[in-house]
């Protein structure tokens, strides 16, 4: 404070240090490496012995010096203080760099304390900063919401999601970084808010709810197209980018921050590789499940048989397949194994086929012909069973037997439907062939002895007389019926009658 101008004289030294404090605080960070070890200080930096430079401060019209210079103390040696050619000059960069006058005013209003590194009414600053960012990003998401709802729309909840959300969070950090970098915080305090990564969280916040935002909408238009393997294989993907998109931004954030990106990039590569022989069975599962939605062999609710296994399929998870089986158990198939096993899907038929291979006892030719014939009358006549996929033949001939090969396709995929289907036609087969006086047969050789009564041998004559007239009337089915016989036939049962 020596030999300083009169205006100066007046002016209390702790202000004008807390000014020259705050200053410093603005631009300059001391570097420790350039002061000397020396008592005496730099002699050879072309100021006089008795000044040092610690740094410059930068005004609009120049640079500012900051000097020690050494002086007496009071105890007959002498130390180091901020040179008077310095402090005559506070006023000037105060003038430029300091507080406000309304940051002055609650300076000297509030209690008189600091929180790390800051001054009461940037503390103060600070919490109205954030109050006021959460107000301004709702009033703002909220005024985008109901302009956005305005226009007609099928996903009204993922938009108002969106903002309330993703984009409110992002105009919040945003909001709060501007109005916290205007508070005049110190250089450490500004370097530290900057490399913080708050901003980087904003923008990767806004991108993930954008990815997502995307998704759900084509989730849903698919759904409504049908499409439901599509729409289940855009969340594992949408994960997948999400994934990528955090490491991509948390990369960008470490080379801002200063950190060796080199070294980081090495540990990943050795990371990466420990990750992927850990998770190996794992992507082996989600590329599997990628497979199950693009190619779709099954959907959940098929039913499917796999293996042994035998059930329907109740969802395709990111690692396993879920499967009912028959007996109410649920088996998860993980999805590595289920995509590479041989799949019979019983859903995507477009029919079911009744096949029979019947053994019957006859005492003729004409016998079986007669069998024969009204087998196929029952099969082309009955509404449930698709004429052009009738085959009755007599297939073999062994054991005491006639083997009847009986094959056809019924018009349903319902397995229930079906089984009734199937009974109906076989109780009409077992009226065919008793009423020929025919026997059904089981496997392996089987010996009859019985006595031809006269209702066996009324019978046999039935069946004599219904050939011959078949054969006056050039109308015997063998070996099929005609194509106009075939159509006079179809839908001609009743089908759901008691029988």
């Amino acid at each position: 404070m020596r030999f300083l101008p009169e205006e100066m004289e007046i002016r209390d030294p702790e202000k004008l240090i807390r000014a020259l404090a705050y200053i410093l605080s603005q631009q300059f960070i001391l570097d420790y490496s350039k002061l000397s070890d020396d008592p005496q200080g730099h002699l050879d930096d072309g100021l006089p012995t008795y000044r040092d430079l610690l740094g410059v401060i930068n005004l609009a019209e120049g640079e500012v010096p900051i000097l020690l210079q050494r002086v007496p103390d009071d105890e007959g040696g002498r130390t180091w203080k901020i040179s008077n050619r310095t402090v005559k000059r506070i006023p000037e960069m105060w003038q430029e760099l300091g507080f406000h006058d309304y940051a002055t005013y609650l300076f000297n209003v509030l209690p008189d304390f600091t929180l790390f590194g800051m001054f009461n009414w940037q503390v103060l600053g600070v919490v109205m900063s954030i109050i006021a960012a959460w107000v301004g990003s709702s009033v703002i998401t909220w005024t985008c919401n109901k302009l956005a709802q305005l226009i007609p729309n099928n996903f009204p909840a993922g938009i108002r999601h969106f903002f309330r959300r993703p984009l409110r969070f992002f105009l919040f950090i945003v909001i709060a970084e501007y109005l916290i970098d205007h508070l005049g915080l110190s250089l450490k305090l500004r370097v530290l808010l900057h490399s913080s990564g708050l901003d980087f969280l904003a923008w990767l916040v806004l991108l993930m709810g954008i990815i997502t935002l995307i998704r759900d909408y084509n989730v849903q238009r698919l759904r409504s197209q049908g499409q439901e393997n599509y729409a289940a294989l855009l969340r594992p993907l949408s994960t997948m980018l999400k994934v990528v998109l955090v490491i991509i931004v948390g990369l960008i954030w470490a080379d801002t921050a200063g950190y060796n990106m080199s070294t980081v990039l090495a540990g990943l590569g050795v990371g990466s590789v420990a990750v992927a022989l850990a998770a190996q069975k794992t992507l082996e599962n989600l590329i599997g499940a990628i497979t199950l939605y693009s190619a779709r062999p099954v959907s959940p609710g098929d039913f499917c048989r796999f293996g042994k296994i035998v059930g329907t399929v109740e969802e395709i998870g990111l690692r396993s397949t879920s499967i009912r089986t028959l007996e109410r158990t649920l088996v998860h198939v993980p999805n590595a194994v289920f995509s590479s096993m041989d799949i019979e899907n019983f859903s995507a038929r477009d029919r079911i086929r009744f096949f029979r291979n019947a053994r019957v006892l006859i005492d003729s030719a004409d016998q079986a012909r007669v069998i024969l014939a009204e087998i196929r009358r029952v099969l082309y006549s009955h509404p449930m069973v698709y004429p052009d996929t009738v085959s009755v033949r007599l297939d073999d001939i062994g054991e005491a037997a006639a083997q009847l090969r009986l094959d056809a396709g019924i018009r349903t995929t319902d397995f229930q439907e079906y089984l009734g289907v199937a009974e109906d036609l076989n109780l009409r087969f077992i009226d065919i062939i008793l009423s020929t006086n025919a026997t059904l047969a089981g496997p392996g050789q089987l010996r009859i002895l019985r006595d031809a009564g006269e209702t066996d041998r009324e019978q046999s004559q039935q069946v004599k007389d219904m050939l011959a007239l078949w054969r006056e009337q050039d109308a015997t089915p063998f070996p099929n019926f005609t194509r106009e016989e075939i159509a006079q036939m179809g839908n001609s049962l009743e089908y759901g009658a008691k029988t």
